[in-house]
């Protein structure tokens, strides 16, 4: 009776850590570009994934473990089905994750549509008027791995944070600014309101071009080489 009591609680004891060790699988969008992170006492690069299978409604947050056959490529959101084995915990450190993550398939790869903003530009037209002047031209820098924007509206510099992009939408948050007074505020004015009711975008080759809700060009820039 012993001896059986003892095979059956070894046995149990197998079952239990099989079934602790069972396999998932999960898919997920990995971000186009790796932000700064706290990887256990280091600062690091992570990625970043999104398990939102709507890339464009994609919430992104930090992914620090290594997946093993995964090639990270800059500028591509990539889509991939990933194996999640647990480890054996009491083997694990304390700042090391206790999943052994596998790529299973990349399932789909798009380039990033808001690498297509990512430069520098400056203001040729303010609602479809052509702007004359040669000097101060209003100047656009959109970071968007940093999901910032920076400039000058042709008189203050100006800062701020970019709250969502999709490929087709743009929305900035509050923009802070210098406060100087040029002799001729007509345009730093004109496009300061332009860029606050901006609400989407279209890239042409060398040339952006802002629009507000109704559909209405408020905002030309040309790339700056």
């Amino acid at each position: 009776m012993k001896l059986l009591k003892t095979a059956v609680y070894t046995t149990l004891l197998a079952v239990f850590a099989t079934a602790c060790t069972t396999t998932k699988t999960s898919t997920y969008w990995v971000n186009s570009f790796k932000k700064d992170c706290d990887a256990g006492s280091a600062k690091t690069q992570c990625i970043q994934i999104s398990k939102n299978d709507n890339l464009e409604q994609a919430t992104w947050t930090y992914f620090y473990a290594p997946i093993a056959g995964f090639n990270f490529e800059p500028g591509y959101f990539q889509k991939i089905k990933v194996s999640e084995t647990p480890k054996n915990k009491s083997n694990v450190p304390a700042d090391v994750s206790s999943i052994d993550y596998k790529l299973i398939k990349v399932l789909d790869k798009k380039q990033d549509f808001r690498m297509a903003l990512h430069d520098i530009w400056v203001a040729t037209h303010i609602n479809e008027e052509a702007i004359t002047t040669t000097e101060n031209l209003p100047r656009l820098e959109i970071n968007t791995t940093q999901m910032k924007v920076f400039g000058t509206d042709g008189c203050n510099d100006y800062s701020g944070i970019i709250k969502s992009i999709t490929s087709e939408n743009i929305a900035f948050g509050p923009l802070a600014s210098t406060r100087k007074m040029c002799a001729n505020m007509d345009i730093p004015n004109k496009y300061n309101h332009a860029l606050n009711n901006s609400v989407s975008y279209k890239r042409e080759h060398l040339n952006l071009y802002f629009y507000d809700s109704n559909g209405n060009n408020v905002l030309s820039f040309k790339k700056v080489d």
